[in-house]
């Protein structure tokens, strides 16, 4: 997968950004070149090998058009989750690894729904914490809105969806 300078952008690891320079490092076996990324709202740079990035992960932001699709998941019902932490976690964890939008809001939305209705552990605490943080980056990147007006919208959208009917 290609990339240029200016495309939105999101690492699995590293979260949502855009590329800002593609630069060249000679390092002992020669040279490389990297995709320069500023990460959205963390003041951090990544480096990534351009010959690995698809290796990593790496992938195009959402586009606007999806940021209606991802309202909507976060407003849907939400998929019962297990009742046994371990396996509830590494549902949870195999889907934040994906890095992919539509399973972040799904964790977002099922570990939000879960909340109301039972205790969360730590780990649950942390994985939704991780889920709206990566969520609200992508989706502020996308819309140009703040990471902090984003998660108010995320927020409101949740709220929105849990009360009774």
């Amino acid at each position: 997968m290609q990339f240029t300078i200016g495309d939105k952008v999101v690492h699995p690891h590293y979260g949502p950004g855009r590329i800002t320079d593609i630069a060249s490092r000679d390092l002992v076996d020669g040279t490389t070149q990297y995709y320069v990324i500023e990460i959205t709202g963390q003041g951090l740079t990544a480096y990534v090998p351009v010959l690995k990035a698809g290796e990593a992960g790496m992938r195009f932001a959402m586009s606007e058009s999806r940021l209606a699709r991802v309202l909507s998941i976060l407003r849907g019902r939400p998929r019962p989750l297990p009742e046994g932490f371990h396996e509830r976690q590494e549902q949870m964890s195999a889907k934040l690894k994906t890095g992919g939008v539509t399973r972040l809001a799904t964790v977002v939305r099922d570990l939000t729904w879960h909340q109301k209705r039972a205790h969360l552990t730590k780990k649950d605490s942390d994985y939704l914490r991780q889920g709206l943080e990566r969520l609200a980056a992508e989706m502020a990147l996308v819309s140009g809105d703040t990471v902090r007006d984003t998660i108010k919208l995320i927020d409101a959208t949740l709220t929105a969806a849990t009360q009774p009917s």
